[in-house]
């Protein structure tokens, strides 16, 4: 019900700079998203790349909103949705999922989740993340 258009801000070998930040901002980009969706696809294209480890990492500014979908399947459905994608792929464990979430939490949906309340605090919670995601253990698969 509602048009899939997929951003990439920063590709894998990419360095992420400002720049790549400064678009996610841009004032003409739709406002609704469809998260379990977007996950699924990065998923999907992570997977199908040689490294031994993959790490997914979301920048979330809330909880997924479509209104036409919300509309015709209830509240309740985007997020449930959310959780059933994030569980499975945490599940898999093929991938390491993590979240920030820019003034809105992101634990109800991810196992590896941290809250900022701005933008500001971005790059050093990033490079936390990042630091801890590769020091920690990996999760063996089922």
């Amino acid at each position: 019900m509602n048009d899939l258009l997929h951003i990439i801000y920063c590709g894998a070998g990419e360095t992420l700079s400002a720049r790549h930040c400064a678009a996610m901002l841009r004032p003409d980009l739709v406002k609704e998203n469809i998260d379990g969706e977007a996950i699924e696809w990065a998923a999907w294209r992570l997977r199908r790349r040689e490294e031994r480890r993959k790490h997914l990492i979301v920048l979330s500014d809330g909880a997924p909103v479509d209104d036409s979908t919300l509309q015709e399947n209830g509240d309740g459905y985007l997020n449930q949705h959310l959780r059933r994608v994030t569980g499975e792929i945490e599940q898999a464990g093929d991938i390491r999922l993590a979240a920030i979430g820019i003034g809105h939490p992101v634990e109800p949906y991810y196992k590896e989740g941290i809250t900022i309340s701005s933008p500001e605090e971005l790059e050093s919670t990033l490079i936390q993340l990042i630091n801890r995601l590769l020091i920690a253990p990996r999760c063996s698969r089922p």
